[in-house]
């Protein structure tokens, strides 16, 4: 593994007592290209890419490890896999915190579950990690990053209370790696990635009425819900 994952994230998890370990190498045993049917709310999956292009970009300093609280929710998909359905157990994870910059809640999404691999090592002794395991260490030594926000959720009253915080989407850690060689998928979000973990989001994180009520007017003017 990285040098630099080995000597800087895992001593934060040690020190603090509250950071997420990094992972532990094991095989993916299903390849990402036949990881889905997603589950959830599939109806509002089409809907993926207008919430992206109706998108922002914000610069969000990472509070004190200790004001950051992490919540995680287990939810199963069924994907096909050499002609056999395969139950799949993924997580949901909200990384929440107050932003004083911004005078509100936020909370962190990602998935985990296989949706962002980076590759470690090389030759025979390569190995796939899933880099949503280490994301709460990543965002606290980040220090600052850049992440994506719905402006139709950002403009909505009732988001970026404690009870519903606003979701934002890791883009790019700002600060924190500048001797970070070779850890761009760890400190940079792929645009497909982020439109997968938008995708499980809709399908995962929104309740189908609060979609409905955000979203319904829009996806029947785009005839997606046809």
């Amino acid at each position: 593994m990285n040098d630099f994952i080995r000597s800087r994230i895992p001593s934060i998890a040690s020190n603090l007592g509250t950071v997420f370990a990094l992972t532990v190498a094991t095989p993916l045993v299903v390849s990402l290209i036949a990881k889905f049917t997603l589950g959830g709310n599939k109806a509002a999956t089409p809907y993926a890419d207008t919430y992206i292009q109706n998108s922002d970009t914000i610069v969000v300093p990472i509070p004190f490890v200790t004001a950051i609280t992490p919540i995680h929710k287990t939810f199963t998909s069924r994907a096909w896999f050499a002609g056999t359905a395969h139950t799949e157990v993924s997580t949901y994870s909200q990384i929440c915190f107050y932003s004083p910059k911004y005078k509100r809640y936020l909370a962190v999404i990602s998935f985990i579950g296989g949706y962002n691999v980076a590759q470690m090592g090389t030759g025979k002794d390569a190995y796939n990690v899933d880099v949503e395991n280490d994301r709460l260490s990543i965002i606290y030594e980040s220090k600052t990053i850049s992440a994506y926000i719905n402006k139709t959720q950002w403009q909505d009253p009732t988001y970026g209370t404690k009870d519903n915080p606003m979701p934002i989407f890791f883009k790019r850690a700002l600060s924190g790696f500048e001797c970070a060689g070779g850890m761009e998928d760890f400190i940079y979000i792929k645009p497909s990635v982020y439109k997968k973990f938008v995708e499980l989001y809709l399908a995962h994180g929104l309740k189908p009425k609060e979609f409905e009520r955000l979203y319904g007017k829009d996806m029947e003017r785009l005839g997606l819900n046809e």
